[in-house]
């Protein structure tokens, strides 16, 4: 993460463009014995440290060079779990298919030790597109868990008195309802997060009996009795005094933050000049990254404020009642954004902190999204 942040500093700071090259792995044993057999290229793993961006990698080519006096088994993975057909490969020759979007490949020994030569190599993190009349994309694995989590601060918490009951795959088989303490103190509308090693669940209440609670989701894990979280993700508070807290943890696997959303809400109209519909703030809205350093990365005094650094920006109006709105989307990845990620892990924290009186706002909500490593 100290290098993301630290690219990320030169970028915004220094006006530096940065991309992806093209990142190669040798693998090599010219003694290759039973003893070592099969051996297993984890050609994702070492390609996506090759290009230090955090980003999962597949192998556009493969080539394989049997360099010993006896045969050797070549097997392929496309998805770092099942391989296609065996292939013998005998002394001297090579296999230089296209192999794009491998992952694994799995090198057996014959009965005679022998020897082999493969490169593994990627122009791009993450698979290429291209799609007519549009810019070519780089998309993330299809196989990691996308993620989407408010920005959150903790704001009370209660007990779960009983593992929940994960949902079902059918509409009879949905989990709407949890067992808490007596004496929880949650009533209707209140936002809950419970929690796990590396997941977790936010969700409204919608009724709060004395032991029952109801939310408005199915509830989707096996939530282990134990402290649960009373959280609010509406950033209209007051920090003048004492600055609040909005905050995102990954858990035990790594969160890779590729965007982050931010909506607003406001009775008044708004510009460029304004904070929602509010004044030019005095401290104004902090985005920062906390680990064993601290690094503000913005600082938002105005709506225009979002524009300089994320550049997306839109306005609503009342149509023709109800409130005027404010989105705005900063990308990190993309060479043409920022050109990295976040990544938080461990006990790392993205957080906003709210250091002015928001209150005359409707709401402010912001999100980071993106995938699971």
């Amino acid at each position: 993460m100290k290098y993301l942040i630290n690219i990320l500093f030169l970028l915004l700071f220094c006006g530096q463009a940065w991309g992806f090259g093209n990142g190669a792995i040798p693998y090599e044993d010219p003694n290759f014995t039973a003893a070592e057999s099969p051996v297993t290229l984890d050609l994702v793993g070492d390609l996506t440290t090759e290009f230090d961006s955090g980003e999962s990698v597949f192998a556009d080519s493969v080539s394989i060079l049997n360099t010993g006096k006896y045969d050797i088994t070549i097997e392929i993975s496309f998805n770092g779990k099942t391989y296609i057909a065996p292939q013998t490969l005998g002394p001297g020759a090579t296999d230089n298919g296209g192999a794009a979007g491998a992952r694994t490949i799995r090198i057996s020994h014959t009965g005679n030790d022998s020897g082999y030569q493969v490169k593994a190599w990627s122009r791009f993190a993450g698979t290429m597109f291209t799609t007519t009349g549009t810019v070519n994309t780089n998309i993330i694995d299809n196989d990691t868990e996308p993620i989407d989590i408010l920005f959150a601060e903790n704001i009370g918490s209660f007990i779960l008195s009983a593992d929940t009951v994960a949902s079902g795959l059918t509409a009879g088989t949905l989990v709407y309802t949890f067992t808490a303490n007596s004496g929880h103190g949650l009533v209707a509308g209140d936002e809950i997060l419970l929690l796990s090693t590396d997941r977790s669940f936010y969700a409204t209440v919608i009724t709060a009996g004395a032991t029952q609670i109801v939310v408005d989701r199915p509830i989707d894990f096996v939530y282990l009795a134990g402290v649960a979280l009373i959280i609010n993700t509406n950033m209209a508070v007051d920090g003048s005094v004492t600055p609040r807290v909005f905050k995102m943890q990954a858990g035990l696997t790594p969160n890779f933050i590729r965007r982050v959303i931010v909506t607003m809400v406001d009775g008044t109209s708004m510009d460029d000049t304004t904070f929602a519909g509010m004044p030019a703030l005095s401290n104004g809205l902090v985005m920062r990254f906390v680990n064993s350093f601290q690094k503000t990365i913005f600082n938002f005094k105005t709506n225009g404020d979002f524009a300089q650094w994320a550049y997306d920006l839109d306005y609503s109006d009342k149509r023709p009642a109800g409130s005027y709105g404010m989105r705005s989307r900063i990308t990190f990845g993309g060479m043409e954004k920022h050109g990295v990620i976040l990544e938080v892990s461990g006990n790392d924290e993205v957080q906003f902190v709210v250091q002015d009186d928001l209150t005359d706002a409707d709401s402010i909500v912001i999100s980071g999204q993106g995938n699971k490593k």
